[in-house]
């Protein structure tokens, strides 16, 4: 039953933080005195958000299974964004293969 908690709270974790970071890099906004990195960027701040808090988790209370696979569902997902945000880039490449460009 312990493991079971700590699987769903691992799993609750994740989901809000990625909830509030989508909200507060592509809905909210920010103040122009937080428009630098880590706080406009949604896999910066996703990334660094989850680790803390894992790592928080597992230093404060000794919750060394949520701490280990907390921090490694967030590096996963810090990759898999990466990933996804590289694919959707529009490259020079792709202009010049359909496009002859006027120089």
């Amino acid at each position: 039953m312990s493991v079971l908690i700590e699987i769903l709270t691992v799993f609750i974790i994740f989901f809000v933080v990625n909830y509030l970071a989508w909200l507060i890099t592509e809905k909210w906004g920010l103040p122009v005195w937080l428009q630098y990195k880590p706080w406009v960027c949604r896999l910066c701040l996703t990334f660094w958000t989850l680790i803390f808090i894992y790592s928080t988790i597992l230093v404060s209370f000794s919750c060394l299974y949520i701490g280990i696979v907390g921090n490694i569902l967030a590096i996963l997902n810090a990759l898999a964004m990466w990933i996804d945000q590289r694919q959707k880039t529009v490259k020079l490449e792709d202009y010049t293969k359909y496009f002859k460009i006027i120089e």
